[in-house]
């Protein structure tokens, strides 16, 4: 957990972790689900651990009732992606690397499903050859992100109680997209209605000419696509195949998903 990430006031790390200590809470999640709700208030659950808290020491009832009220004011107003990705506190995941990981996945449900994928490997996460087989794999491209990041990723992906308590999180607030304004209505209105890649899980393999995988995948994003893993699943909806892009390709063939070329990405994306 990172402070900095969602910025409760009055709730360090040392004072998060006498709450899980003292059993009253499992992760930061929960608190949360207690009190981030806008009915939290009156619920039983959340009056009874909001009074578990005032009788620790060092804490006090002003002191609660003021942690509770801050944690609804960010569920209510949100945060962004990367201060999301930051909140998890994810080794080798800062700030920075938090912006790039947020601007690569472009929402919150697009980074959770690739977890899901990742959780699958069964290859050592401490491997570099693992985490270029991942769905995390494409990362290694973006400057800024190195090994150790990937590496750790990985691991995270492989701790279901940290990646379930990452999925709480994201259900009991509201995790902003990266560019999101505050007018959420300004959101692709006419763009992404008839873009060919609305909704779908694009997969990228081989090289595109004259483009990155990276600006690639950031291209599809912006013209609606959900995700851009680095693997081929059932959930897949669109293979784009570039030069050396054969084995994805060939299975994206077998399991009746649709496949374009690299010179017909080129061709939608330009008109």
């Amino acid at each position: 957990y990172s402070r900095a990430g969602l910025d409760v006031k009055g709730l360090s790390k040392s004072k998060l972790q006498g709450l899980m200590d003292a059993n009253i809470i499992r992760y930061p999640a929960d608190l949360f689900v207690a009190f981030g709700d806008s009915n939290a208030e009156d619920s039983s659950v959340g009056q009874e651990i909001l009074s578990k808290i005032a009788d620790l020491p060092g804490w006090g009832e002003i002191s609660s009732q003021n942690v509770a009220d801050s944690i609804r004011t960010v569920s209510a107003e949100g945060v962004t992606l990367s201060r999301f990705i930051y909140s998890l506190g994810i080794p080798f995941i800062g700030t920075h690397a938090s912006q790039l990981l947020a601007s690569q996945y472009g929402n919150v449900t697009s980074f959770l499903d690739t977890l899901d994928e990742a959780s699958e490997c069964v290859n050592d996460a401490s491997s570099d050859d693992s985490v270029d087989d991942s769905p995390f794999g494409t990362l290694s491209e973006v400057k800024g992100i190195g090994p150790a990041a990937l590496s750790a990723l990985l691991s995270f992906s492989k701790e279901e109680v940290l990646v379930k308590a990452a999925k709480d999180l994201a259900k009991a607030l509201k995790v902003h997209k990266e560019n999101q304004a505050a007018d959420e209505s300004i959101d692709g209105e006419n763009d992404t209605d008839s873009s060919p890649f609305e909704g779908l899980t694009v997969v990228f393999t081989g090289a595109v000419p004259g483009m990155s995988r990276t600006a690639a995948q950031a291209v599809v994003k912006q013209l609606g696509a959900k995700a851009t893993p680095n693997t081929v699943s059932k959930s897949t909806g669109l293979v784009v195949e570039g030069e050396k892009g054969g084995k994805k390709a060939n299975q994206a063939r077998d399991l009746g998903i649709r496949v374009i070329t690299a010179d017909d990405f080129l061709q939608i994306i330009s008109s």
